[in-house]
């Protein structure tokens, strides 16, 4: 075996090895906390999963989570929950730049507009992006690729995610004593599907106009 194949395999194995311990911990808190009857636990393991670059609905997890506690504790434990497991993904993420899959994303955040402003002030940028209703993803994916300061990346993810969540919740209370929040809950996750499909058709479109290889050339 070439030094080139191991290098590869070697990276594989900390691939899955990282994404398997993000998911065996989202699971194992989501378990915890539904059979502990503890709802803060069961939150837990959902924003281990949100916080990550998998699609999942992390604003209406909160929403939903604001009726059973309270809108501080959403605030601290999402805040520091997020924060620490993108450091955990800023790994994954590095390891995962020599992949020829990740040719296809890179190209696509390079030529985005939210990527050239991130770059001017990474701080700032991350604040908005994690507090705002700005996509987030392609702010990480360059704080990440400019290896920027892992705890200036850590306290500006905390502050902004927390600060989100933490006025959620409070929405979510408010919305709650109406009579309002389940219906409300029903409306983020449809914007977050058609936000996903959106993105879904950008990245498609992005791919083909670079002359990268499609949707059915990577599965194949």
């Amino acid at each position: 075996m070439t030094e080139q194949r191991r290098g590869a395999r070697s990276r594989s194995t900390e691939l899955v090895a990282i994404a398997l311990a993000i998911a065996a911990l989202a699971v194992g808190l989501w378990s915890a906390g539904r059979a502990l009857d503890s709802p803060v636990l069961s939150f837990s393991g959902l924003m281990v999963g949100a916080t990550t670059f998998v699609p999942l609905p992390a604003d209406s997890f909160v929403l939903d989570a604001a009726g059973d506690n309270a809108a501080l504790t959403i605030g601290l434990v999402g805040g520091i929950i997020n924060a620490t497991v993108v450091l955990v993904e800023r790994r994954w993420i590095l390891t995962f730049v020599d992949h020829p899959a990740f040719d296809r994303f890179a190209r696509f955040f390079e030529n985005n507009r939210l990527v050239r402003l991130a770059e001017r002030n990474m701080f700032l940028s991350l604040l908005l992006g994690g507090a705002t209703f700005v996509p987030f993803e392609p702010f990480r994916l360059v704080a990440v690729m400019r290896r920027y300061s892992p705890v200036r990346y850590w306290i500006a993810t905390f502050v902004s995610r927390g600060g989100r969540y933490y006025v959620l919740a409070l929405v979510g209370q408010a919305l709650l004593e109406v009579g309002f929040l389940r219906q409300a809950i029903w409306i983020t996750l449809v914007l977050f599907a058609i936000g996903l499909w959106r993105s879904a058709v950008r990245l498609l479109r992005a791919d083909e106009s670079s002359g990268g290889p499609t949707v059915d050339e990577v599965s194949s």
